[in-house]
């Protein structure tokens, strides 16, 4: 796994898994109790229903199909007077048959209202344990994923890593929870089934089975075409989920560009990709249901094969036959029978899906943090705020190195910018300081200690960092500037926002603190955007500031809102806060201490703005270049 988790490599095949099938249950542990009482209920209710038979049967042989009354009848019948005594025996035979015949109806009635109140008591225990197993598996999931580092995240589509957190943790618990009872409560109910139908008549059980062996060779069959398609289908939904979102994130660039038929193609042939393995999974279900429902219907045609044999094989009902009531009874108990069997075959086909999306879920739970604590990580409480690159070379994956060797010392208080063309690495070196990525050479220190012995979150929380696109969550903005820490009042809210100049739009906007920015912040401009992240940085009070490319996408008036914010954010606890900005307007730097510039991902000179001037280097030519396109705009 040392090369990273990639979602494309997520169709294999696999059928049923043991070693996976033992973990998820391991979710289902806490619940055994519950699951047991939820079984229990499963039997007694498969009990319950199997004695309806049996009712029918007795209600048959003994009051519709009555030899003694129907003999009576018979001779009654023939006899031109009928004797009073034999019509008193047969209207006293009339009367008892149907209080029996009535009691018998409200037995079976009641018998259903009781199966029923259990049925409907396991499907609460089943549904409650399902969803306490899907929440602990969903969190489970999204903690890790909230551990994995940009790298994990640069690698692994949004769309992919949604299909886990939601369609593939429900498969799971669809199958393995309430599929899993429902399992067992099919295996309860054939045994329960088998056991009274060889009680009633040995020899006609054996004649209802005999479609049995063809069912599952059926299965077994069907279950080779299916198992491909399953995985087919949810890798395709997956690309279809990952399109959608990747179109939607950037509709503005695709509205910009005109790309707009060019996505509409490339959605509808993955929409076409998933509908055509969808109808090929429709095809195979659409021969399989009919023949399993053939077998069934053998069953049954094999029953009445059989009683209707003997009864004209033998002129008639014989004793030690399978009587009328037999006859009705094995017809509803072979029904019982094949029901379970042919949801066995299905629920089989749903365990390799759930195979497949546990598999992957599992893949994913199992891909250990690019970047992760050491087991002796320190916490920091507080920095002084002097960094330190000690011969650092970083590059992302295989690639080449984007920042090679380098050197740089940075004080606490001393405001450094770092500049030079795209693709420098300015912005890989923020990366490293808060400890996205892990330097392949050299080492990083903050305060004289290599970052990666600090607690991941204890050091970023001590470094503000605003990134030149401001990402908002869709909440108040009140909500966007506290972040979930609680010990941030909203005194300080306000306090930090009037410090950056964020306050007197803020106080503008309908609800003020209260307004909902809209997802990403839709509902601002983006310096609007840009000064609610500096309240941010200052109301969780930072010891190292951090600005990539704070002020370059923003109009001249707000230009000087933010550099009076960024000014009052260095020094706005009375103390001078170490600042490490990427600018691209070298106007915006010109009174740092030092300025750094990167080349090709080396420090090729360092100084201050006239120094670098003086020098007629990198720094210089960059410089005029700027000056040159101002005047071109102007």
């Amino acid at each position: 796994m040392s090369g990273g988790y990639h979602m494309e490599d997520e169709v294999q095949q696999r059928a049923y898994d043991s070693t996976l099938m033992r973990r998820l249950l391991g979710y289902l542990r806490p619940y055994r109790t519950k699951l047991i009482l939820a079984l229990v209920l499963l039997l007694i209710a498969s009990l319950v229903s199997s004695v309806s038979p049996l009712l029918v049967m007795y209600g048959v042989d003994n009051f519709l199909a009555n030899a003694e009354r129907s003999g009576l009848q018979q001779e009654i019948a023939k006899q031109k007077t009928p004797d009073p005594v034999q019509l008193d025996a047969l209207a006293g035979m009339v009367s008892r048959d149907q209080r029996l015949l009535f009691l018998l109806v409200l037995l079976l009635g009641a018998l259903i209202i009781v199966e029923s109140g259990f049925r409907y008591a396991q499907l609460l225990i089943v549904a409650h344990v399902g969803q306490r197993t899907m929440f602990e598996m969903r969190m489970g999931l999204f903690a890790h994923l909230q551990t994995m580092s940009l790298q994990f995240l640069d690698r692994n589509p949004v769309g992919r890593l949604m299909s886990r957190v939601t369609s593939d943790i429900e498969k799971i618990q669809q199958t393995v929870v309430s599929g899993g009872v429902q399992v067992a409560s099919d295996f309860i109910t054939i045994f329960v089934v088998l056991a009274i139908m060889l009680s009633v008549n040995k020899e006609l059980t054996l004649v209802a089975i005999v479609p049995v062996p063809f069912i599952f060779a059926t299965s077994f069959i069907f279950r080779k075409f299916a198992r491909h398609s399953f995985l087919e289908i949810r890798r395709k939904i997956a690309a279809v989920s990952a399109s959608m979102q990747e179109s939607i994130s950037g509709m503005r660039v695709v509205q910009i560009f005109g790309r707009e038929d060019a996505n509409y193609n490339r959605f509808r042939a993955l929409n076409a990709d998933h509908r055509d393995e969808w109808l090929r999974q429709v095809r195979y279900f659409a021969i399989y249901f009919p023949a399993i429902e053939f077998f069934s219907s053998l069953s049954t045609s094999l029953i009445i094969l059989y009683c209707s044999w003997n009864v004209l094989k033998l002129g008639g009902y014989v004793s030690g036959t399978a009587s009328v009531g037999t006859f009705f009874a094995f017809i509803s108990l072979s029904e019982r029978l094949f029901g379970p069997i042919r949801a066995l075959a299905d629920r089989y086909n749903m365990l390799l899906e759930a195979m497949a999306s546990s598999e992957r879920v599992f893949e994913l739970l199992d891909t250990p943090p690019d970047v992760d604590d050491r087991p002796d990580a320190v916490p920091c409480d507080h920095l002084e705020g002097a960094v330190s690159f000690e011969n650092v070379s970083f590059r992302y994956g295989e690639g080449e190195w984007i920042l090679k060797n380098i050197n740089l010392h940075i004080d606490p208080g001393e405001r450094v910018a770092i500049v030079g063309h795209t693709g420098a690495g300015k912005s890989t070196i923020i990366n490293l300081i808060s400890r996205f990525y892990d330097v392949q050479e050299g080492r990083i220190l903050v305060d004289g200690v290599d970052v990666r012995k600090y607690r991941q979150r204890a050091l970023r929380s001590r470094i503000g960092v605003v990134l030149q696109d401001v990402f908002l969550f869709s909440g108040s903005v009140e909500d966007n500037i506290r972040l979930g820490d609680a010990a941030i009042t909203d005194e300080q809210i306000r306090a930090a926002a009037a410090y950056v100049n964020a306050a007197p739009f803020i106080e503008r906007l309908p609800g003020g603190y209260g307004h909902k920015v809209g997802e990403r912040g839709c509902n601002l401009s983006t310096g609007q955007r840009q000064l609610i992240a500096f309240a941010r940085a200052l109301a969780h009070e930072p010891d190292i500031l951090v600005l990539d490319e704070a002020t370059s996408s923003i109009d001249t008036e707000t230009e000087m809102l933010i550099q009076d914010a960024i000014n009052r954010l260095l020094d706005g606890d009375g103390r001078r806060r170490t600042c490490i900005v990427i600018a691209h307007r070298l106007s915006t730097i010109q009174h740092a201490d030092r300025i750094v510039v990167l080349h090709h991902g080396e420090i090729h000179e360092m100084g201050t703005h006239q120094e670098l001037l003086a020098r007629d280097g990198l720094y210089r030519t960059l410089y005029e270049l700027q000056y040159k396109d101002q005047l071109a705009q102007e």
